[in-house]
């Protein structure tokens, strides 16, 4: 799912919305030289960089606290990556705007890269919305986005002081028709 971002000709611009601590766009960054801005509403205190950081390899790094919808359009990305996004959307229209999000924010011939814990397995220890793969392949498909590769995992684990409980998660890359 990262291996069409990996290969993108170095100095591409690569976005990581919901990049959590910044591991996968550091990674992108070094191996594939890429300039990747990783953004995420809930950075963790003290991850925030100060504009791009050169890393290793020849890439750049930069991290902010923002979220995907709030991003200003017009600045088009190289590839786009939202790896366990689209569960938080809320509802079907939360899922929507933050595909919109990601279309209008993406180049020409740019892969996006997506995971998300689908509806396939109900959650059962909280309240959820976890998005379909009809809902997402739909919406994907308005956008004029068709799959390139997609594939699931179960997986079963416990969390927060939850019962043992499954999750479907969805993976997949995507390509503009």
């Amino acid at each position: 799912m990262i291996e069409p971002l990996r290969v993108l000709p170095a100095g591409s611009a690569v976005l990581d919305a919901g990049c959590g601590g910044g591991a996968v766009g550091r990674w992108l960054a070094e191996q594939g030289r890429h300039q990747v801005l990783g953004i995420d509403p809930e950075l963790p205190d003290g991850t925030a960089t100060d504009g791009p950081q050169k890393l290793p390899g020849g890439g750049t790094l930069e991290l902010r606290r923002a979220d995907l919808l709030d991003l200003p359009v017009g600045q088009l990305h190289d590839g786009v990556m939202l790896l366990g996004v689209l569960h938080y959307a809320g509802s079907a229209d939360g899922v929507r705007r933050m595909l919109r999000a990601a279309d209008a924010l993406s180049g020409p011939g740019a892969p996006l890269s997506l995971s998300w814990i689908c509806d396939d397995v109900p959650l059962t220890y909280q309240e959820a919305y976890l998005p379909g793969r009809e809902l997402v392949g739909r919406v994907l498909a308005e956008l004029g986005w068709t799959t390139a590769d997609t594939w699931t995992r179960e997986v079963t684990h416990a969390h927060g002081g939850s019962p043992q409980h499954d999750h479907r998660i969805v993976y997949g890359t995507w390509r503009r028709v």
